[in-house]
């Protein structure tokens, strides 16, 4: 569980990745803020856990934090968001993802043929990132090194997005490279979004719709 290991993550490295080769990150540069299609009713935020002892439950659970992510998301995000707040004790890596269900996102799927505009998701990867700092700053700085990232499923298609910069990111500047089914696939910036084949660049948008 989590409040037993994470002393051992902090001896060693929360955010490091297992001795298996790394999945390529390659940072896309920030770009200006983006603001909201609709400032609409804040989203229902419900947390899913999957390895977090019940102490540390109640600090991700803790109202303010939670309040806030709700009100940022809510542009975002119609409905439920789905929250999963993970732990491997093995890997020593925490994750917070949202997992974004079929049409639930509002804005965040862009571009056609090649090009997918990933920078449509930064604003709700700075909502998860002031979301982790606010639980850090208020319980355990340690919760700090926890990854944020977006995750959904689209038929047999698993896509994840994650974020770049400096630790802890964020949010701002995304990873260029959409894990697939665990595969990294990475684009180029370009103008008006990230490069990629089309065949990936159309899976990229389906996960997103």
């Amino acid at each position: 569980m989590l409040e037993a290991t994470l002393e051992q993550a902090a001896a060693t490295d929360v955010a490091a990745e297992p001795a298996a080769p790394p999945a390529e990150v390659r940072p896309a540069p920030a770009q200006p803020a983006i603001e909201p299609p609709d400032v609409g009713s804040a989203a229902e935020v419900v947390l899913v856990w999957e390895g977090i002892s019940p102490l540390h439950q109640s600090f991700f659970a803790d109202s303010a934090p939670v309040q806030q992510l709700s009100q940022d998301l809510g542009p975002w995000i119609s409905s439920t968001a789905n929250v999963y707040v993970r732990f491997d004790s093995e890997r020593h890596i925490g994750r917070i993802e949202l997992r974004l269900l079929p049409g639930q996102g509002s804005g965040l799927s862009a571009g056609e043929g090649r090009v997918v505009d990933l920078y449509k998701l930064s604003p709700v990867m700075q909502a998860l990132a002031r979301y982790r700092s606010a639980v850090a700053a208020r319980f355990d700085t340690r919760v700090q090194a926890f990854k944020i990232g977006l995750e959904s499923f689209r038929g047999s298609e698993h896509c994840r997005f994650g974020v770049a910069g400096e630790p802890p990111p964020d949010g701002t500047v995304l990873d260029l490279c959409v894990q697939i089914n665990g595969q990294a696939r990475c684009g180029e910036a370009i103008a008006g979004g990230v490069e990629f084949d089309e065949q990936t660049a159309g899976t990229i948008r389906a996960c997103l719709n």
